[in-house]
């Protein structure tokens, strides 16, 4: 993605932040931008839920990334990005905190240039949709509570057009199966039922819950085993029928394309915060949609990361679906939160860039110290 002409990157700043949402108060990571033109560009790690270290985030944007990105030529993202990758594997490596800020560095230089061409991102990358179907992710484990109880925490959800939820199952999974029966009677076959795993389970675990959940017809089990169990995850994928469905820990194109290969996933969930950048989170996508997976955008992080996210979805024919954790409505509000749902999908943002913005106010009263 290039702005068309050179502009100079001249400051970058870092935002570890502390938000409360509808459930929980939880850490965040923003990083922000700024050109010899004047322009301002804004990236975002993904949360994690709650655990990405945003203090470490700041460090290694300030002590490893910024002294080698500043007054460099932004001429496009990957002409400024790739080369400080290459400089910075070794020591860093691709995964973990050194993948979640290389991509919150990667959306802000694709603001950037996007703003300099007075475009929206997913207009430069081609848009082929305005509004995205999304999927609801409610976190409480089902075992928490009947299925009346979770059916009332959906309902706003569900009369706003939405059919389709996912659900979190605990270690106490043998209760979790109950209740997740007893929903899916109540929802009935017009809505689509995921189930979060959490990588909580062992091999014969996690092959007895996806026979349970295959029974009760569910699209797909999220996560079952620890992502880098790559053996074990392959072995699980033969053994059962329902879905398998990975994506929030791939750092980069290649690695989601080992995992498709393998034959570890059937449902693959690029990040655009997680996964190098827009660009990297369009390069899975369409890999794994010519590979015949169902492509569904996960999100767990701010306004920042849902609209970089979204553009991966307007621009990306693959995306079938859209991850919209309820609740951190308060911060998605109201440009992404539940008011903005309309028959179960989310706009795409149409400004400039990103098409959003932070306060000052706000990243200063929300600014954690590192």
């Amino acid at each position: 993605m290039s702005p068309g002409r050179g502009m100079r990157i001249t400051g970058i700043e870092s935002f570890p932040l502390r938000l409360t949402t509808a459930q929980q108060t939880m850490t965040f990571f923003v990083v922000r931008v700024r050109t010899d033109e004047g322009l301002v560009g804004l990236g975002e790690a993904c949360d994690s839920f709650g655990v990405s270290h945003p203090t470490v985030l700041a460090s290694i944007v300030d002590d490893v990334y910024a002294p080698l990105l500043l007054g460099a030529e932004l001429s496009s993202v990957e002409a400024v990005l790739d080369p400080v990758h290459r400089a910075t594997r070794r020591t860093l490596g691709d995964r973990g905190v050194a993948g979640q800020a290389r991509s919150a560095l990667a959306i802000a230089l694709a603001d950037l240039c996007a703003r300099a061409a007075g475009r929206s991102v997913s207009d430069l990358t081609g848009r082929v949709r305005d509004r995205i179907r999304v999927y609801v992710g409610s976190s409480p484990f089902l075992e928490s509570g009947p299925a009346t109880q979770h059916l009332e925490r959906l309902g706003p959800l569900l009369d706003r057009g939405v059919d389709m939820v996912k659900m979190r199952v605990g270690l106490d999974w043998a209760r979790a199966m109950d209740v997740l029966a007893d929903l899916r009677g109540l929802l009935g076959d017009g809505v689509e039922i995921a189930v979060d795993g959490s990588e909580f389970f062992t091999l014969p675990q996690a092959v007895a819950i996806a026979e349970r959940l295959h029974e009760v017809g569910v699209t797909w089990f999220e996560e079952p085993l620890p992502h880098d169990q790559h053996e074990a995850i392959a072995r699980l994928a033969d053994r059962v029928a329902v879905p398998l469905a990975y994506g929030e820990h791939f750092s980069s194109p290649a690695a989601a394309l080992d995992a498709l290969v393998a034959g570890e996933m059937t449902v693959v969930q690029p990040d655009a915060s997680i996964a190098g950048g827009i660009e990297a989170a369009r390069s899975i996508a369409r890999t794994a949609g010519e590979r015949g997976a169902r492509v569904a955008c996960h999100h767990h992080a701010g306004l920042v990361s849902v609209a970089a996210n979204l553009h991966v979805a307007a621009s990306s024919a693959a995306v079938d679906v859209f991850e919209f954790p309820f609740h951190l409505d308060p911060l998605l509000a109201p440009a992404f939160g539940i008011d903005a749902l309309v028959d179960g999908a989310l706009p795409v943002p149409t400004g400039p860039g990103l098409g959003v913005t932070l306060d000052e106010d706000f990243l200063a009263a929300h600014r954690l110290a590192c």
